[in-house]
């Protein structure tokens, strides 16, 4: 993982001491290691919930891992916010793309096509033409169904804890995610990593 942060970030790029559980818990979870799995409690059949502070690696994590996916299996990245600008911009048609992938019209290359929604909890409440939904939320309720209907694993990755998340999302979204996800937390000596 860390060569190929040097690549993609830079050779400054690397990994730290304070995330090795986190590192470990995502090896076990993407190679398929059954006994990782168990240790930590992991569920193969459900996505992950990455959550901690700004900074400490959510994204390039995720990011990374996809290096190691072949292609097809290999999941997309999707930042919130880029998705409320993109129903303010587009309105439902959003909400079908990402939360029910054309179902009702099987494209077999998008039908069960997993996501990472990265930036859990930076949008806003948008409006198109009038009207204002909370995009997200709408997403995650449509890829609920998915979830229970065809398997279709959905990731987050989010800076809010699971009380915030009910406070911005409501109770049947954090409901949902719990069933839909493995949570994964970084560690709160875990430290913002920019510089």
């Amino acid at each position: 993982m860390e060569i190929h942060g040097q690549i993609m970030y830079g050779i400054n790029f690397r990994l730290f001491k304070e995330d090795k559980d986190v590192i470990l818990q995502m090896y076990a979870y993407f190679t398929g290691d059954a006994d990782l799995c168990r240790h930590y409690k992991l569920d193969l059949r459900k996505g992950l919930f990455l959550s901690g502070k700004t900074g400490v690696g959510k994204t390039v994590h995720m990011k990374l891992v996809r290096q190691f996916m072949s292609f097809k299996e290999r999941f997309k990245m999707k930042s919130c916010q880029q998705l409320a600008l993109e129903y303010m911009d587009q309105g439902s048609q959003i909400l079908t793309q990402y939360g029910r992938n054309y179902v009702d019209h099987v494209d077999q290359n998008t039908i069960n096509q997993t996501y990472c929604f990265d930036d859990m909890g930076t949008e806003d409440e948008v409006k198109h033409y009038g009207t204002q939904t909370n995009v997200l939320g709408q997403i995650i309720l449509m890829r609920y169904e998915l979830f229970q209907g065809r398997q279709v694993l959905t990731h987050f990755t989010s800076n809010l804890t699971a009380p915030q998340i009910e406070k911005h999302y409501g109770e049947r979204v954090r409901s949902r995610l719990r069933e839909m996800c493995n949570w994964i937390e970084y560690k709160s000596d875990s430290f913002d990593k920019r510089k």
